[in-house]
């Protein structure tokens, strides 16, 4: 019989901020101090909404200088779903905000609110990144205060690989059939690798036969990330399985591991620090099945003796 098995994945995030440049030698950062002023198009805030295509291989938090918007019927990597203003100390910083500041924690709850709005669900219950983007270092200097909440589809689960669109995100995660929500997924092992080398977790159809199913979000208690991945991971477990066990609506009891195992994909430190703590909790039944577990109660998950 397979125990409870857990996958432990740092997800690729697109939180955070960029790379402040080094500066010319003899200057101190001043755009008096023998840089050209920035003409004033440059310092235009972003208006959403709006969709912009990316270059190959690039996230947003790397981009210094946007394209142009394009009709979001057209080929694009990123909708920007919103656009708020850092004010009061926030806004007196002589640097961007960092991940991990409250000025992010501000920013990403703002975000992730929006987000939620737009999509129809919280935005980690589905194939979607968010990411919040500030301006780069010369443009604060030059008096930018706007941050961008970005949204990315993605073509997977585990790996964040950036999809691109040619129509809108509105209403992607609704509970009524949003087409980037999570459902049920194929887990493929490691060739020669153990029962719980996991390689990879896509989505598939709950009409074909896969291993697993998304079953919900653990939130972990507000405070410092935990620095022992051990403790991570065992914190990760017992968070899931009341999501599982609510989840198929089996009992969280002894027998819980009798039953099924369970996959955890946590998202990294650096969202955590930036306000996203959560878990992505994965049923994981003995056997494939073909049939979504939503609600299949013991029937579904009956006690399997090894």
């Amino acid at each position: 019989m397979r125990r409870a098995v857990v996958l432990v994945v740092a997800a690729v995030t697109l939180f955070g901020g960029c790379a402040r440049p080094s500066r010319p030698a003899a200057t101190d950062g001043d755009l008096v101090n023998g840089w050209p002023m920035l003409p004033a198009a440059m310092l235009t805030e972003p208006t959403a909404p709006a969709c912009y295509p990316l270059p190959i291989g690039t996230a947003s938090v790397d981009v210094t200088s946007w394209p142009a918007p394009v009709p979001c019927t057209e080929a694009h990597e990123v909708e920007l779903i919103s656009v708020g203003r850092f004010a009061g100390a926030d806004a007196e910083r002589a640097t961007p905000p960092i991940a991990g500041s409250p000025a992010m924690r501000g920013a990403y709850t703002r975000c992730a609110a929006d987000a939620k709005t737009l999509l129809g669900d919280d935005w980690r219950v589905g194939r979607v990144s968010l990411s919040v983007d500030v301006p780069s270092p010369l443009l604060w200097d030059a008096g930018a205060r706007w941050f961008r909440c970005d949204l990315q589809a993605l073509q997977d689960i585990d790996r964040f690989s950036i999809a691109t669109r040619t129509t809108p995100l509105r209403g992607a995660l609704r509970r009524d059939g949003g087409e980037l929500r999570i459902g049920c997924v194929k887990v493929t092992t490691k060739a020669g690798g153990a029962a719980d080398a996991i390689d990879r977790v896509f989505p598939v159809s709950c009409a074909t036969l896969h291993e697993g199913e998304f079953a919900g979000i653990y939130e972990p208690p507000d405070g410092g990330y935990p620095a022992d991945a051990d403790a991570r991971s065992s914190a990760n477990i017992a968070g899931c399985r009341p999501v599982v066990a609510g989840f198929v609506a089996v009992p969280d009891d002894a027998n819980f591991r009798s039953r099924t195992g369970l996959v955890t994909m946590p998202y990294d430190k650096t969202a955590w620090e930036l306000g996203n703590r959560g878990v992505r909790c994965f049923v994981w039944p003995p056997k494939p099945v073909a049939a979504s577990l939503r609600g299949a109660g013991t029937k579904g998950l009956p006690i399997t003796i090894a």
